[in-house]
């Protein structure tokens, strides 16, 4: 290594004198004004004094700009969740970087470092007589400062979202060597030589996405810049001429030699003494790869959700104008990228969904997840699911999220059963109906020609859609096709009563409602629900992601606030600036007294309906609704407090018809499985474990009105 009194000499060099920068600057313009060095067809179209005026119009100073860096994204609490880069890189300072880096460096690639000005007048003169007379054997005669010009060009082109094979940088005439050399002058009439040096170390490519010399001594060694000994140092430098050729994983022998050769140089140059230069030249390569997992696949705490706030930037056009300019910018920004993700909740999210149906031992592909949202603000604070995240073959492997739609990295959705119910109660209300209102839900069929309210129908009305004649279901249960009140027939999901409180309303307007509470169509086509062309949509039978549930949900928990998903909390770029990111965005999507009403109803589920077991011992501060679609394919408990409203499902994604009833499922066998048993149990377990770290007020209770017993609607006639 080199000594501590050559270091401090080297940092203690002044800048070139003005004499050996005039001899550069008179070299690179007496190239132009006569014409070396530039093509036959630009010398045609250039007097004397165009290029003087070419020459002075260029930029006086090339800034560093932002280097490439990897984003980071953070749980809401700070922990890392992932990284993205296209280029691993982790700047460092000066003083940072072993001396015996700088040293390896220099002696390879730019001996005469901080004796020129940008521009080695004598190099270039070497290289080209010897160009000219052994054409074969070509030199080139760039200088560090001129390589650090040309890789920023070609990194701040990337970074744009460009290509950088079109860029100076990569793909130089020889008119634009000359401008590199005018720009590398440029750069050392403003920065210092260790500024340029510093720069140049962080930028460069050391093999592979190893980009400067912090990550590579990461990458190779496990170990900070500051440490690098000689032999690693010499292997790193010789690695800069050609990264993959040099690749000591990939070809360890070229590699090894080029080291040597780099050790070579600095014995000459004095760097290292011999004893150094055996020790070093005879040590073995010693690598200790230490990789960095770039993307959602290193996410081992919540991939998927990271799946998912990667889908949000990308679609933003706040980040670029096209995706391949959001791209750039989140594998090369150096984004520090805050997501609302509570790392508490996703800890407690993804032991329930494994302990419900484990990922590795499954042999039944039996799926499940969980979600959940914060009412009044959208967050996303947990999003969970039994499988592993990747594209590999085999049982609980995919990429595809199971809790959004198609538009955001997910499956179409899962029939969502009974849980569709409230929004024909939301729709009950809104009408001026009461819930306690006495509906006859004897009928298990409704004949043909039966006419149903759709104001958005030619004539207002349809008969029995979707039913070709008459429409005939079944409850769950026996001994429930009878009369009873509104809130009987939801708390205890009986599909009689569900349609006897629908013969009254206006089904294009529960489509509506629906659509107001972000139910959409599980495609990723954001389509309405179109209830008024389906009888059977209106017990659930269209796809609808869960995420969209556990929103939809969580308007009834913020008394009608609708708040869109979201979850990127704050965006900093490289420089610590904060970025303008997706702000909390509410209104009001439905009346608060209408909300009120259907709280009122939604929390007895818990305490006397369909998932009486289910509670959580927050009885007027809790609410859900269940829901199970024909033979138990797929099963739901979606439901809140004031504090957070989540989405259970279990069911499964390849064989979506196969029944639950009778698989083996977390260690235990059911004859009959319906929304409360398992998706039910894993929501119950997961909001007693969290609900308490939000609001738990009590619900307010609805006006008289809500509560009476009055049906204002009219059948269709």
């Amino acid at each position: 290594m080199a000594s501590p009194k050559k270091s401090a000499r080297r940092r203690e060099r002044r800048a070139p004198s003005d004499f050996i920068q005039f001899i550069a600057l008179s070299i690179v313009a007496g190239f132009v004004t006569a014409g070396i060095l530039i093509p036959p067809a630009a010398t045609a179209g250039l007097t004397a004094s165009a290029s003087i005026n070419w020459f002075k119009g260029l930029p006086d100073d090339l800034s560093a700009g932002p280097l490439s860096k990897p984003s980071t994204i953070l749980t809401s609490d700070g922990k890392k969740l992932a990284t993205f880069y296209s280029e691993n890189r982790t700047e460092v300072s000066f003083d940072q970087i072993s001396d015996s880096m700088k040293d390896a460096q220099l002696s390879i690639e730019d001996d005469t470092f901080y004796d020129h000005g940008g521009v080695d007048a004598f190099g270039i003169g070497r290289a080209l007589l010897n160009n000219l007379v052994h054409p074969g054997t070509r030199q080139g005669a760039s200088t560090i400062t001129q390589q650090y010009v040309n890789n920023l060009l070609i990194d701040q082109a990337t970074q744009n979202g460009g290509d950088a094979t079109t860029t100076m940088g990569s793909n130089k005439g020889m008119l634009d060597k000359i401008k590199e050399m005018k720009l590398a002058i440029s750069m050392e009439q403003n920065k210092s030589k260790d500024d340029i040096l510093n720069g140049y170390l962080n930028l460069v490519n050391y093999g592979g996405s190893n980009y400067g010399v912090q990550a590579a001594a990461h990458y190779y060694w496990g170990i900070d810049a500051k440490d690098l000994n000689v032999q690693q140092s010499a292997l790193l430098a010789g690695m800069v001429q050609s990264p993959s050729y040099y690749d000591p994983q990939a070809n360890p022998k070229a590699a090894t030699d080029r080291r040597n050769t780099v050790l070579h140089t600095m014995l000459q140059h004095g760097k290292i003494n011999q004893e150094q230069f055996d020790e070093a030249s005879d040590a073995p390569l010693d690598l200790d790869i230490h990789t960095t997992d770039s993307g959602c696949e290193a996410a081992t705490d919540a991939p998927y959700f990271c799946d998912y706030v990667r889908n949000e930037f990308l679609q933003d056009k706040r980040f670029g104008d096209n995706s391949d300019e959001r791209r750039a910018l989140l594998t090369r920004g150096g984004l520090t990228i805050k997501t609302t993700l509570k790392s508490k909740d996703q800890g407690t999210a993804q032991d329930q969904v494994n302990q419900t149906q484990p990922t590795d031992d499954n042999p039944d592909s039996v799926s499940s997840s969980m979600v959940s949202v914060e009412p009044g603000t959208g967050n996303i604070l947990s999003m969970a699911q039994n499988s592993n995240y990747n594209n590999g073959k085999g049982v609980g492997n995919t990429v595809y999220n199971y809790n959004v739609d198609s538009g955001m990295g997910g499956t179409p959705g899962f029939q969502p059963g009974s849980t569709f119910k409230p929004f024909s109660l939301t729709q009950w209300i809104k009408e001026g109906n009461g819930v306690e209102a006495n509906i006859d839900a004897s009928p298990l069929s409704y004949p043909a020609g039966t006419k149903w309210r759709a104001s958005c129908k030619p004539g207002g009305t349809v008969e029995n859609p979707g039913a070709n004649g008459a429409w005939s279901f079944q409850n769950a249960e026996e001994g429930y096709n009878r009369p009873m009140t509104v809130n009987e027939g939801i708390y205890n999901s009986i599909n009689s009563a569900l349609y006897a409180m629908d013969n009254y309303l206006d089904l294009c307007g529960v489509g509506k409602t629906a659509q107001d509470l972000g139910i959409v169509k599980g495609d990723g086509t954001g389509d309405q629900i179109k209830t008024q062309d389906s009888l059977a949509s209106l017990i659930g039978t269209e796809n609808v992601a869960p995420m969209a549930m556990a929103n939809a949900f969580a308007t009834y928990a913020s008394e009608g606030k609708y708040c869109s998903p979201r979850s990127i909390e704050s965006i900093t770029d490289r420089r610590g600036q904060p970025m303008d990111v997706a702000p909390v965005n509410c209104h009001q999507a439905i009346d608060t007294d209408v909300a009120r009403g259907v709280n009122y109803v939604l929390k007895n589920v818990l305490t006397k309906g369909s998932a009486h077991d289910r509670g959580i011992g927050l009885e007027n501060a809790s609410a859900a609704k269940t829901g199970t679609t024909d033979d138990s394919t797929q099963t739901w408990t979606v439901g809140y407090t004031r504090g957070v409203s989540t989405a259970s499902w279990v069911g499964n994604v390849d064989l979506g018809s196969r029944s639950l009833n009778g698989l083996r499922i977390g260690g235990q066998t059911k004859d009959y499985v319906d929304g409360a048993t398992y998706a039910g149990r894993q929501w119950q377990d997961y909001m007693k474990a969290v609900s308490r770290d939000y609001n738990t007020d009590p619900f307010t209770d609805p006006s008289d009105s809500v509560k009476g017993d009055q049906i204002k609607s009219q059948k269709a006639k």
